[in-house]
């Protein structure tokens, strides 16, 4: 009996140990957190930046981190502020730029480029910049803007309306950690991905173009009637655009606006789905063993 007891006790130990290998697998195989320790803290201050740019994917969910090589970078930009007057009228418009933080100079003299083309939005109190499948990956933008200081750039979102030149002197930002193939961001917070909609002005000039598959890095300058800031070169750019044409740009984010993307489960979702999947098989098999351990127990000697 003190036998049956012994075994049935090893085996429940091991049942324990693998559930709990299992379960930490999954919480190392995680999305981080924004900012949770993957990171060094950011060397920079940037007295421009009030509120924060959100991230979304395709299907509505804040994202905080990604692959370099993901083209579009992101579905959907979200600021955190309302759209001050004049720029939250009927006209308004947001364009997410990337900026190269350098040091010993201030953030105003940073050099940097478009990620999308300017976009029309619904909802004044939730700025949104919208990308498209023409829209190419961080890492065509990196490739241009290396990153100098400890492995940091920033986004911006710049805002815009008709008749008034591009907001500017006041932001909200993002600053993202590259390490490897991999960007992080870090700080931030929350927004609501699905608080409006948004339209970038490439599928309002140019609807049939953004049709193509996500990731292929299709992209140009974009032409029409209206104007919008180029974002090459020092400071950036932001539209003023009222309806014209999208900005010219170095490397953009975004989905699809009016076309058709693949969306895709979430990483972390496919992930849970496997960790449970495990701890189910593993117990199932250690329940065999445990009952073929005591039934060998009770058999009577020869």
């Amino acid at each position: 009996m003190r036998r049956i007891v012994w075994a049935c006790r090893v085996v429940i130990v091991a049942a324990l140990v693998g559930a709990g290998a299992l379960a930490m697998s999954g919480v190392a195989g995680a999305a981080p957190a924004v900012g949770a320790g993957a990171a060094p803290a950011v060397p920079y201050t940037d007295p421009g930046a009030v509120g924060y740019v959100g991230l979304c994917n395709q299907s509505g969910q804040q994202v905080t981190t990604g692959s370099l090589s993901d083209a579009p970078f992101v579905f959907r930009a979200v600021s955190s502020q309302p759209a001050p007057a004049p720029y939250n009228g009927p006209s308004r418009t947001a364009i997410l730029v990337a900026y190269l933080p350098i040091q010993g100079l201030p953030p105003g003299d940073w050099s940097g480029a478009q990620l999308t083309a300017s976009s029309r939005y619904s909802n004044a109190q939730s700025p949104m910049a919208q990308a498209t499948a023409k829209d190419i990956s961080l890492g065509n933008f990196i490739g241009a803007f290396p990153p100098k200081w400890d492995g940091y750039i920033q986004l911006r979102m710049d805002l815009g309306a008709a008749n008034q030149p591009a907001y500017v002197r006041h932001y909200p930002a993002l600053n993202l950690y590259v390490s490897g193939t991999t960007w992080i961001a870090v700080g931030g917070g929350p927004v609501n991905c699905n608080a409006g909609s948004a339209e970038s002005f490439e599928t309002i000039v140019e609807p049939t173009s953004t049709t193509v598959a996500a990731g292929s890095g299709a992209h140009d300058s974009g032409a029409g009637g209206g104007s919008a800031a180029s974002g090459t070169g020092p400071k950036g750019g932001a539209s003023s655009g009222s309806g014209g044409s999208a900005a010219g740009k170095n490397s953009n984010a975004g989905g699809n606006a009016g076309g058709t993307v693949a969306v895709d489960q979430p990483a972390s979702s496919s992930h849970s789905t496997l960790v449970i999947t495990g701890l189910i098989v593993l117990l199932f098999v250690l329940a065999l063993a445990a009952t073929f351990i005591v039934r060998r127990l009770r058999a009577p000697a020869p």
